[in-house]
């Protein structure tokens, strides 16, 4: 059981680097189900019971591939803001994401500073983020998004949920 273990853990290193998160998801979510089918038959012989256990692995699969997702995502929103930050309205500025955990591919495009929302003791600018999307085949396309980006000491943070749950779904 061990030897099969290992396979799965191996799979799912390999599709982790495919840059695919919905494969990903789904691969790491069979195969937890599978393995705790496998767990769940060496410890019982009742069907309820290891229907029950395979559920859970594959729950807690699930949820750890979300997470890392979600980790992702804010990531990529840091490192927008902190290229954002410092841009006076009405700058543009190229950013480009250089992910920590290669689960989702890295992205690029710019942002512009539209309007400062506040300024003083909370300094909040709105900002414009273009993600730019390019095939082998098709012409380079953007995609935009405005969100919101505050100081927090003497970094800039991400203070909006719109563009990220439009973009990422309920995963920010």
């Amino acid at each position: 059981m061990k030897r099969w273990m290992g396979g799965c853990v191996l799979a799912a290193s390999v599709l982790s680097l495919s840059g695919c998160s919905s494969l990903l998801a789904e691969s790491a979510s069979a195969g937890a189900g599978i393995a705790g089918g496998a767990i769940a038959g060496a410890i019982t012989d009742s069907a309820a019971v290891a229907s029950g256990i395979g559920i859970a692995v594959q729950a807690i699969a699930r949820a750890g591939v979300q997470y890392h997702e979600r980790k992702i995502h804010s990531e990529v929103q840091e490192q927008i803001a902190q290229v954002a930050g410092p841009l006076k309205v009405g700058q543009v500025k190229a950013w480009k994401t250089v992910l920590s955990l290669p689960l989702e591919p890295e992205e690029s495009g710019r942002v512009a500073v539209s309007r400062i929302i506040s300024s003083g003791e909370l300094d909040c600018k709105e900002i414009i983020v273009s993600v730019e999307q390019s095939g082998k085949d098709a012409l380079p396309a953007s995609e935009f998004y405005v969100a919101a980006i505050c100081r927090s000491g003497s970094r800039w943070a991400w203070a909006s949920a719109e563009p990220a749950t439009e973009r990422w779904g309920s995963l920010q």
